[in-house]
């Protein structure tokens, strides 16, 4: 049995419309425990919704959903028994609260990194319909995989008479490669570009000469090979 078919489909009626407007912010998670469950797609962040079971309350259907963040007031979790309708307030309102999370600059963020990926991102935009539904084919993974495994040469080459913290710097930038070359076959397409202008940002900050080796030496190509699947 498909993991659909074990959620009631008026659940899915309800909330799948909203999740696909919404697959730059979340995950979805094999969940036996809970008839739905998402996380926020921040790995490092963990927000997350969850529909543990149904059950008949004073002649009503409700869910117990289960949430973190409780709101903008509080980031602890909250488990309470919903009917559908409110069901669907909630996890609008969660979702705007991953959104919002996402924009606002804080002291938090890094300005220069995260300028860097904004102008990365309008520069390798996905127009592709189902950019947020499906990875990309086996050709393009194919050459992203050689592309990532050769930057990890090339980074591993630009550590030699660095500074300790630099080739800290690097380091993260080549773990970053290793993990992303991890979900090419697993992320979608926008989630992989979004992954690549990351790291980008961060080899920019760290110098010309890395983001030269790093980016600007295969642009042509990145943008030939992702953009238009030539």
């Amino acid at each position: 049995m498909t993991m659909k078919k074990k959620i009631p489909l008026v659940i899915l009626e309800a909330l799948q419309p909203i999740i696909n407007d919404n697959l730059g912010l979340i995950k979805v998670i094999k969940d036996e425990s809970s008839m739905f469950h998402l996380i926020d797609i921040d790995e490092t962040s963990d927000f997350y919704f969850k529909l543990k079971k149904q059950d008949v309350q004073n002649h009503k259907l409700t869910y117990l959903t289960d949430l973190k963040p409780k709101g903008k007031e509080n980031i602890n979790s909250i488990a309470t028994w919903l009917e559908l309708e409110q069901v669907v307030t909630y996890f609008i309102n969660w979702l705007g609260q991953l959104e919002t999370y996402n924009k606002i600059h804080t002291v938090y963020d890094d300005p220069i990194i995260k300028t860097n990926q904004e102008r990365f991102e309008k520069q390798f935009d996905i127009i592709d319909a189902d950019a947020d539904f499906t990875t990309f084919d086996l050709p393009q993974q194919l050459f992203l995989d050689e592309y990532l495994t050769n930057l990890q040469t090339k980074i591993s080459v630009l550590k030699e008479g660095r500074t300790e913290n630099e080739i800290l710097e690097l380091t993260e930038i080549e773990n970053e490669a290793i993990d992303i070359q991890k979900h090419l076959t697993k992320e979608t397409k926008r989630k992989i570009i979004k992954r690549l202008t990351h790291l980008w940002a961060k080899a920019q900050k760290l110098g010309l000469e890395i983001i030269k080796e790093v980016f600007v030496n295969v642009s042509a190509e990145l943008a030939k090979r992702l953009l238009t699947g030539a």
